[in-house]
């Protein structure tokens, strides 16, 4: 009678090819990890690059120039002005003059000192073309201006000037406080120049004159007069820096 194994019904054949149950188990989690790896690398590899530029990049550009830079010296304005006898010290003809004001300015000097107040000193020529409104007659000449320029706030730039000037009028044969046709007329003013672009200001300026005749004829009583004028000034652009 042939032999017959008895298996035990505890031990079972395992096949070597079957995967253990524990490995079964641990694979769903390592899909799982490779699958959240992969995504949190994606963002990082399609990324664009900032488009800022390096700090050596900036540094060689070219810094702004600022609204009151000038090329040259030379610049250009006109204004218009309204002056009024004033009471000082006295007030026969009620004089009303209305001149027009071209100018060229002459740029001696840029202060770039922090601490200094005066930012830019030049020199301003006039021409004067006025007619009076009251009593009449016309009034032509030149004046020489020295202008001081302050710091700017922002677009605003503050000023200074002071000056002469010479006239020929027709004013004298109807208010007494003038003698002869030849007009000397001292003068100083405060105003501010508000850049609106880059190199172009309108300016706003009292000024406060006197005109006599500098004892050339009497009587020579003269008369003063508050002025004030509205204008427009043009500086010369500078070149574009080349690249």
């Amino acid at each position: 009678m042939p032999l017959r194994l008895i298996q035990h019904p505890r031990l079972k054949r395992t096949d070597a090819r079957e995967p253990c149950p524990r490995q079964k188990s641990r694979l769903p989690l390592l899909l799982a990890a490779l699958l959240l790896n992969c995504a949190a690398g994606l963002p990082a590899q399609s990324s664009v690059p900032s488009p800022t530029l390096p700090a050596t990049a900036l540094a060689d550009l070219p810094a702004p120039l600022p609204y009151w830079t000038n090329r040259g010296h030379w610049n250009f304005g006109a204004q218009l002005g309204f002056a009024l006898e004033n009471a000082i010290a006295r007030n026969i003809s009620h004089i009303s003059l209305l001149i027009a004001q071209p100018q060229v300015g002459f740029i001696v000097r840029d202060f770039r000192a922090p601490r200094f107040p005066v930012r830019r000193f030049e020199i301003m020529g006039e021409g004067i073309l006025g007619n009076s409104l009251h009593p009449g007659g016309r009034v032509t000449g030149v004046a020489l201006l020295f202008r001081l320029d302050g710091k700017n706030a922002d677009r605003v730039v503050p000023f200074f000037d002071a000056g002469a000037g010479v006239q020929h009028t027709t004013l004298h044969t109807r208010a007494p406080e003038l003698s002869g046709a030849v007009q000397f007329s001292p003068q100083g003013g405060l105003g501010i120049q508000y850049f609106f672009s880059p190199q172009r200001a309108l300016v706003f300026e009292y000024r406060y004159m006197h005109m006599s005749n500098a004892g050339i004829e009497p009587p020579n009583h003269g008369f003063n007069a508050s002025m004030v004028t509205i204008g427009f000034r043009w500086l010369r652009r500078p070149q574009p820096v080349p690249r």
